[in-house]
């Protein structure tokens, strides 16, 4: 064991013991789903093998929620009047990179801060669940997760994300991911290119506008797009093509009014091309993350206490978290652990491999540390839940 911390409660100085003795099988976990990437909606093997390894630390584990087979719920206490904190794990990876998001560092310190919390539960009243939530990357787990209401009745849900930064006050953009289909009228390309209908002419034309609507909306829009398909060969006139984008607002609101003006444009363009279309949402909307500052501070005083300092300034580079929808309807934060370097691009095969590394591993322990300090906070201090609480259903603290 390390050396206490000065100052460090008994009670806290036990849970950073316990993840001390919990250390190789923590770096198991992450190295054991690093090895064994499965794409969102897949996650067969990672949602057995982290859910076997809850129940082999005397966990419940339940599997198959809201009709999603690769989901978990495990749960440890008896609950009473004590409070419930989740801390909730992903596993998904992306295609032909594997864990470049790190969603296997994710998964491996939810379960770490867990089993260090759980012991505390024979003193204090409560319920320690980790919940295990697919597909992040793609229709978010936790969106569906959060509709059949299985986050109702917890009082602080919490979790943490690699990152070259630690970052304590964590924002994110709403979002929805749309597919556009043109369907147009095949013809030869050369010959008779008059007589055809060109859907990928509408298809670029669709991607232009999109870039105008992203340079002139004055919230800050992001409509990034793919070309699937458009077209089989060069002399015959495309009859269909597919494409992709994926809408992103700082808040809800934005994100309906910019929805309406894409639908719109989809639309123009249909009729000024003569095609056909189809407009389908891929998934339910991202709403944007709601971050419970009081629970946040409590984080960022034992990240203080664990000897990290962070950074606290605005977030200008953000992507979209499915984490959003569960902040809109309790109490949850969503931190940043230093893993590597700032410079260094997630949804890449070097970040993958970071979290390998000694600076990952320490990142990652670090995390399930900190995870374990703020929820024990939340367990042990009535007037701390009462702050948070006090937060969250101020106006404009909670969404629905």
């Amino acid at each position: 064991m390390k050396a206490p911390l000065a100052g460090l409660s008994p009670e806290k100085q036990t849970i950073l013991d316990t993840v001390e003795r919990h250390r190789d099988l923590i770096l198991r976990i992450n190295r054991d789903l690093y090895c064994h990437p499965e794409l969102s909606g897949e996650e067969t093997r990672s949602c057995r093998f982290l859910g076997r390894l809850l129940e082999d630390q005397n966990f419940r584990v339940r599997y198959q929620l809201a009709d999603l087979p690769t989901a978990f719920l495990a749960t440890r206490g008896k609950g009473g009047n004590g409070p419930k904190i989740a801390f909730l794990a992903e596993y998904d990876a992306l295609p032909d990179i594997g864990h470049g998001c790190g969603h296997n560092l994710i998964a491996a310190a939810a379960i770490g801060a867990a089993l260090a919390v759980a012991d505390m539960l024979e003193i204090h009243p409560g319920e320690i669940q980790v919940i295990g939530t697919p597909a992040e990357e793609t229709f978010g787990g936790k969106v569906i997760l959060a509709e059949a209401g299985l986050f109702a009745g917890l009082d602080a849900v919490m979790m943490i994300h690699p990152a070259g930064e630690n970052r304590v006050y964590t924002t994110s953009l709403a979002a929805r991911t749309y597919q556009v289909e043109f369907l147009g009228k095949a013809s030869h390309a050369v010959a008779h290119p008059e007589k055809g209908i060109n859907a990928l002419d509408a298809l670029v034309e669709l991607y232009r506008a999109a870039g105008i609507m992203e340079r002139e909306d004055p919230g800050g829009a992001r409509l990034p797009g793919v070309i699937l398909e458009g077209g089989k060969r060069a002399n015959l006139v495309p009859d269909r093509a597919v494409g992709e984008f994926s809408l992103r607002t700082p808040t809800m609101e934005g994100l309906r009014v910019l929805e309406k003006r894409f639908q719109s444009a989809v639309g123009e363009i249909a009729q000024n091309t003569g095609c056909q279309f189809r407009l389908e949402a891929n998934h339910l909307p991202y709403s944007e993350m709601r971050t419970n500052r009081m629970m946040a501070d409590s984080f960022k005083e034992n990240l203080r206490i664990l000897g990290e300092t962070t950074e606290d300034g605005p977030r200008n580079r953000m992507g979209s978290l499915d984490m959003g929808n569960v902040s809109q309807l309790v109490p949850a934060i969503h931190p940043f652990i230093a893993i590597c370097r700032p410079s260094l691009a997630s949804h890449s095969r070097e970040f993958a491999q970071a979290t390998q590394m000694p600076e990952g591993e320490k990142g990652l322990l670090l995390a399930a540390r900190a995870l374990a300090l703020t929820a024990a906070d939340v367990l042990v201090s009535a007037d701390l839940r009462r702050r948070i609480d006090e937060e969250f259903r101020r106006p404009g603290g909670k969404t629905k």
